[in-house]
């Protein structure tokens, strides 16, 4: 069976029972009410004012619940943002709403009670879409799964697609004829599924360029079952190694991931303030050879129903760039 099609199933039957157990609460306060949740007011709230220490418990609930979505947004994202408003929106309709009885009261906060257990398990099974790594090269911002062929050829930039897998060196790529500039005027189709070259420059499928300079290699995605012009085509990948830095230095031309220059020398405190927990593997300094940043921007669902994205720095022993990857892992269903 589908691993998506499990979970969602298992939302829709927590879903079932947060309805259920609603329902069972609003019959039981009607039935202990005097006059039930819907009926008059009871007679403890005088003229039809609210009472000051309803209208303190309201704004205290309100207060609450915002902070707690704030505190959330500060480790989902603002991908969180969206439902922490439906969230909030629910004690201040409450407040709108109110009618000085206890049983609304009570209902309201279970109700809120109830629906937050409910989203966490949501949270925790499936979890909410990462905001997809942002790189800026030159004067174009380029995000990971969003910028398409189309937008990098708007801006100035050179695609070229390979020929054949003869290796050259990094200043014969672009003119040897092992690749081939990509003119607009083709009829050229990204194949269908989701492929990645890794770390390799020589040999990978589609090259990118810009004012004859070659800033790396790329992977385009169109769909998973079916082939996509290769305009419409999206970057999902992205690889340049020390040939390409020292190069983007002579153009002066910088490639940025976030605000971290990729061009620059390298301190694990700088990396830790940049990107906080999703840095989660930094250099071994006894290790010579394990010299490596890793980054990732991860979801709950193992890209079941999100995309993820990784990120490894390579450096040397000057703390300088070596070899630089970031890559997506397209959401896809696990069976």
């Amino acid at each position: 069976m589908s691993v998506r099609l499990i979970f969602i199933g298992l939302m829709v039957f927590l879903g079932f029972w947060y309805v259920a157990i609603l329902l069972w609460l609003m019959n039981r306060l009607n039935k202990s009410s005097e006059y039930g949740i819907s009926g008059e007011k009871s007679s403890q709230s005088g003229s039809g004012k609210m009472k000051i220490s309803d209208l303190f418990f309201h704004i205290l609930v309100i207060v609450i619940v915002f902070f707690t979505v704030i505190k959330l947004m500060s480790y989902v994202g603002p991908a969180f943002a969206s439902l922490g408003g439906v969230i909030v929106a629910i004690p201040v309709r409450a407040l709108i709403n109110a009618s000085g009885r206890k049983t609304n009261v009570i209902l309201t906060l279970s109700g809120m009670a109830l629906l937050f257990v409910y989203l966490c398990f949501w949270y925790i099974l499936i979890g909410v879409p990462v905001k997809p790594p942002v790189m800026t090269v030159g004067s174009m911002k380029v995000t990971m799964s969003k910028t398409s062929v189309r937008d990098l050829l708007d801006n100035g930039f050179d695609i070229y697609i390979m020929n054949d897998e003869n290796t050259y060196e990094y200043s014969e790529m672009l003119t040897s004829g092992s690749y081939t500039k990509y003119d607009e005027n083709q009829d050229i189709t990204v194949e269908k599924g989701y492929r990645s070259t890794g770390e390799t420059l020589r040999g990978a499928p589609y090259l990118l360029a810009k004012d004859d300079t070659l800033i790396g290699a790329i992977d385009l995605y169109g769909s998973l079952d079916k082939d996509v012009d290769i305009k419409d085509a999206k970057v999902v990948n992205f690889y340049m190694d020390k040939d390409c830095k020292d190069a983007l230095k002579s153009s002066n031309i910088d490639v940025k991931l976030g605000d971290l220059s990729l061009l620059s020398t390298f301190y694990t405190d700088d990396l830790k303030k940049l990107f906080k927990k999703r840095l989660w593997m930094i250099p071994d300094e006894s290790d010579p050879t394990d010299s490596v940043y890793g980054i990732a921007w991860r979801t709950n669902s193992d890209s079941i129903f999100w995309n993820e994205y990784y990120a490894y720095i390579r450096i040397d022993e000057n703390k300088n760039m070596r070899a630089f990857i970031i890559s997506t892992s397209v959401a896809k269903d696990k069976h």
